[in-house]
């Protein structure tokens, strides 16, 4: 264990070194046997499930990768004679001159499926219980921001991100963990590599954390969107103190919500 460096800007988030070959048990499957290789992929490309979309790669692929190596194909080599063949002929220069260039194209983000959030979606059931509040540091809103990046990515509804952050400043005050402080716990959900969470690097990674938390929301609380806030958190966390997380759902909303809105501080 000890310090891990926190990520530098992923829009793909994929953990390699975390591969092991096809057919062999995966770390997570020890403690959630119910989680396959099936629910586990598609965390980048945005497929529900999974901790690393590279998890669902098979063969000489998955091999590769698990080296550390990179999987290129080979460009077949093409002949330049025919290259040169079909080239089209240098327009003669009155023609250059009549030609007029035809408007650049442009292109246009598709709007975003998060943009007209409201407070309300990030809070469909009821709030269970006295709320908690507190003024969230530059660097707990970092990691709420990985944890509302990793739910897009997967294309989860918002509320789930608002679960993981409630669970995150629960467990760890939204602080990544670098150290043990619990047994083997680490960061942001206090995950145990000794429960199959992880390597103490992985789970020291806020995506990769929030990743497989947010796999096991989809395996144990699929139903997450009509349950308290704490019974999803408990499904997952199997904490001593189950109810604990609900204090923290409407900080976790609003602040779910300003990252969306582009309102937090940075």
């Amino acid at each position: 264990m000890g310090s891990h460096s926190k990520p530098k800007g992923r829009e793909d988030y994929q953990h390699s070194k975390a591969l092991t070959r096809a057919g062999t048990e995966q770390p997570w499957t020890r403690r959630y046997p119910a989680i396959t290789l099936a629910a586990l992929a598609g965390t980048v490309v945005g497929a529900p499930g999974g901790v690393a979309a590279a998890m669902a790669f098979s063969g000489s692929a998955s091999d590769a990768v698990s080296e550390g190596t990179s999987v290129v194909a080979a460009a077949p080599a093409m002949p330049l004679a025919p290259l040169m063949a079909a080239a089209p002929a240098s327009p003669s220069p009155s023609a250059s001159a009549s030609a007029k260039p035809s408007p650049k194209a442009t292109k246009t983000a598709p709007p975003s499926p998060y943009a007209h959030t409201t407070l309300a979606q990030l809070e469909p059931t009821s709030i269970y219980g006295a709320q908690s509040t507190f003024t969230p540091s530059a660097t707990q809103w970092a990691n709420a921001r990985a944890i509302v990046k990793v739910a897009e990515q997967r294309k989860m509804p918002l509320y789930a991100a608002v679960v993981a952050t409630a669970t995150a400043i629960q467990e760890s005050q939204l602080i990544n963990l670098t150290e043990a402080t619990n047994a083997d716990s680490l960061g942001l959900f206090q995950q145990r590599p000794s429960q199959g969470w992880g390597t103490a690097a992985q789970i020291t990674d806020p995506y990769y954390a929030t990743n497989a938390f947010l796999a096991a929301l989809d395996v144990y609380a699929p139903h997450y969107m009509t349950i308290y806030l704490w019974q999803a958190a408990q499904a997952v966390q199997r904490s001593g103190f189950p109810t604990a997380y609900a204090q923290w759902e409407t900080q976790a909303a609003r602040m779910v919500l300003a990252i969306v809105n582009g309102t937090a501080p940075h």
